[in-house]
Parts: C-alpha cells; structure tokens; sequence
C-alpha cells in the first residue's frame, strides 16, 4: 500500500472534524491542500474514496432497517430544497453520486471507476468541488438522525459561468 494510501482515513477522518466544527478557513485550505496533487499528500483519488466507504457504511446501516428487497434511496437537493438528478449535476460531483450508489452495493469495480471519473478532472476548481461536495454529504449523513429515510444530500452550486449547461 502507497503511504498517501495509509494516510487517506486521518486526512478524511480531520476534513470531516473541521466540517463539524466550523472551521472555514482551515477546511477551505485543507480542500484546496488535497485537490492539488503532491506525492507527500494522499492522492485526491485516495481521500475521495475514503469518504465514499465512511458514506457507504453509514447508508449501509440505515438500510438495515428497510424491508427486505427495498431499495435503499438517496435524495439530491439544491439550495432551494428543490429536487435535483444526478444527471443535471457537473459530472465530477454526478459521478461521485454513482461511487456512493455502487459502493452502497458492493460494486467495487464501479465504484472505483466512479470515483476515478470524479477525481481525474485537471480543473482544480470542480476537483475541490467534488471533494466539497464527499465531505459534506459525509459529515451530514453521520451527523442526522440514524432512522431518517431517505437520507437527503444538498447539492453545493457552482458559480454561473462555471456551470454546465
């Protein structure tokens, strides 16, 4: 295993923490650190999918309490609570929707390609995006009531011009 590989859960694990506790500044740095690539920091990649499997195992638990054969549902918002689709999201942050679907489902072949196609842009704004976008749901799925279904993620929004259309 990569020593960013190793490192990967602490540097989630702290991005996580400093979203709990408020901390902007330090959390906008920390995002920008870790969306530039470095060989002495855990891969972009690395980070991402560890917040996607601490997302799985947590959604994981909840559909504990489903029904057999019910389907385990996420639901996508704006800022207005109004619902979005995966599919009018970036593809970075859509893609990342998917890793967390496969991983719910054990595909980890899937999942990895997801997060691949989330993590692979060279634009550092949507890299940070993606990451933004794994820490919060993260962060607000673990903090939320364990019975409230389904879990309901907000979708951050990008600055007009840098949408896609």
């Amino acid at each position: 295993m990569k020593p960013t590989v190793e490192r990967a859960p602490t540097v989630a694990r702290d991005l996580l923490s400093l979203t709990r506790s408020g901390e902007a500044d330090r959390l906008a740095s920390a995002l920008v650190s870790i969306a530039t690539s470095s060989r002495r920091k855990p891969a972009l990649d690395d980070v991402v999918g560890r917040l996607v499997d601490t997302f799985s195992l947590a959604a994981k638990d909840r559909r504990r309490s489903l029904r057999i054969g019910e389907p385990f549902t996420l639901r996508l918002r704006d800022h207005a609570g109004m619902t979005v689709r995966p599919d009018r999201l970036e593809p970075g942050v859509a893609a990342i929707v998917r890793a967390i679907a496969a991983s719910v489902r054990d595909d980890r072949d899937t999942c990895a390609d997801q997060i691949g196609q989330a993590c692979g842009n060279a634009d550092l704004d949507q890299r940070i995006r993606v990451l933004a976008h794994c820490v919060v749901w993260t962060a607000d799925l673990l903090s939320t009531d364990t019975t409230a279904y389904p879990p309901v993620l907000s979708c951050l929004t990008a600055p007009k011009g840098n949408s896609p259309q």
